[in-house]
């Protein structure tokens, strides 16, 4: 059984939520400070925003015991889709509840039911006709671009598809970056390309705001672009696109097949650790103690998904176990180690903030949440901010631009937020050919 399911079809994984709270917290706490694993319960303060309160909500709804009410629904639309309760439940219950794509088919059904969101339709209507969330000219999407020559070529197909995603290719204050990036890449020798334009949506948002029918529709012209262009790698610049082909695609029965799919930090570190690209230290008068914030999309959501039997088998009157355990996710396979092998190539002592890696805690960019309760976005971000303290440094970088861009709004004068594409773009450099 291939995921999106409906809610009614996850009934038994709805049944089987203990009502622990466990949802609510990092797995393995240490502090009281920065326990908590739930923007959504933080906004709310109250067990309806949490991800088992939802998943009870969603039961509510299937048995006819809770209806819609506006309180419902901003209790729904206040999560950010971070995935961090799937990961904090399945410390305890493995594969049995799976929080997270029960929350995926709860906004489907307010969707479906006619309940989601006024700002969420707002946002599919603009990425139905402009291609992004904001609704910013599909023809000024490649202005970064303008005379690098990366147009798709039939006669000459690129060794690599570049995806560069809304986030970059509005974003000014990274063009430049950007196109240093892309310069380096092409001056290796790479042969390179993008979709300019015509770039789609991945589907991503859509489908986490509810929008299946969307959301596949959007994934299937990305998988049809993409293999057109006849590249045999494609690389993104975008965290929610590398989340969005890597666990979404699959889910929705679409695949790139034999192309590689890499974040860009995954493709440069490759191309340094096989001597194509070089990688200045940088100057050392600079503070080298720096907090990596894991984005919920790079990381944990990013780790693959892979369709298989979603049903459990019951032994001895009432142990579960999956049938296909090897597809267990536990966000451990996310994008981890790129953005930080990178990092250090630059110079920098990486510190860990206390929740990292599969625990990292959303900075409130995602899920819709920005456009429909920012106060929420904000406080959430608050919390992220405020674990710097303990890190004892005052620098955060990120390798996905969302969250660095929603980060700096809430920092402080005294808090550098910094995406690490502006750290690469000013270190990288071509490996020059020997001469004959």
């Amino acid at each position: 059984m291939i995921t999106p399911q409906t809610l009614a079809e996850r009934r038994d994984f709805l049944e089987r939520c203990t009502r622990c709270s466990q949802c609510k917290f990092v797995p393995t706490a240490k502090s009281q400070r920065h326990a908590s694993a739930c923007p959504s319960m933080d906004y709310g303060q109250f067990h309806a925003f949490s991800g088992g309160g939802q998943l009870i909500m969603g039961y509510g709804l299937l048995s006819g015991d809770v209806e819609y009410s506006d309180e419902l629904v901003q209790a729904v639309s206040s999560c950010t889709m971070c995935g961090n309760c799937d990961i904090s439940c399945k410390v305890n219950f493995a594969e049995t509840i799976e929080p997270l794509d029960s929350l995926y088919a709860l906004r489907a059904k307010l969707v479906g039911d006619g309940h989601s969101p006024a700002s969420h339709a707002r946002v599919m209507e603009h990425l139905r006709v402009t291609g992004n969330a904001q609704g910013y000219p599909r023809g000024d999407r490649a202005q970064w671009a303008h005379g690098l020559d990366l147009e798709v070529s039939s006669s000459a197909p690129p060794d690599v598809l570049l995806h560069i995603g809304s986030q970059l290719a509005y974003d000014q204050r990274r063009w430049g970056a950007l196109r240093r990036v892309v310069e380096v890449l092409k001056a290796s020798g790479i042969a390179l390309a993008h979709l300019g334009v015509d770039e789609r949506p991945t589907g991503g948002l859509a489908f986490d705001l509810g929008y299946v029918d969307d959301a596949t529709a959007f994934a299937r012209q990305m998988v049809e672009q993409v293999t057109r262009s006849g590249a045999t790698t494609l690389v993104t610049f975008s965290a929610p696109a590398l989340a969005a082909f890597r666990a979404i695609y699959p889910r929705l029965g679409h695949s790139f097949k034999d192309i590689r799919v890499l974040h860009y930090t995954e493709y440069l570190q490759e191309l340094v650790q096989g001597n194509r690209l070089l990688i200045r230290s940088r100057n050392h008068a600079q503070a080298s103690r720096v907090a990596y914030h894991d984005s919920c999309k790079l990381g944990r959501l990013s780790e693959p998904w892979t369709p298989h039997d979603m049903q459990l088998g019951n032994h001895m009157g009432g142990i579960l176990t999956s049938r296909a355990p090897q597809a267990l996710r536990f966000g451990q396979g996310g994008c981890y180690e790129a953005p930080r092998a990178l990092l250090r190539y630059l110079g920098f002592d990486v510190i860990e903030l206390e929740r990292s890696r599969a625990s990292s805690y959303c900075c409130g960019a995602g899920g819709g949440v920005p456009e429909t309760l920012p106060e929420a976005a904000g406080l959430a971000a608050a919390n992220r901010l405020a674990e710097l303290h303990d890190a004892q440094t005052s620098t955060l970088i990120s390798g996905c631009t969302g969250c660095t861009g929603h980060l700096g709004k809430s920092a402080s004068e005294d808090v550098q937020v910094r995406d690490l594409i502006d750290l690469l773009a000013e270190a990288l450099e071509p490996v020059t050919a020997p001469s004959r």
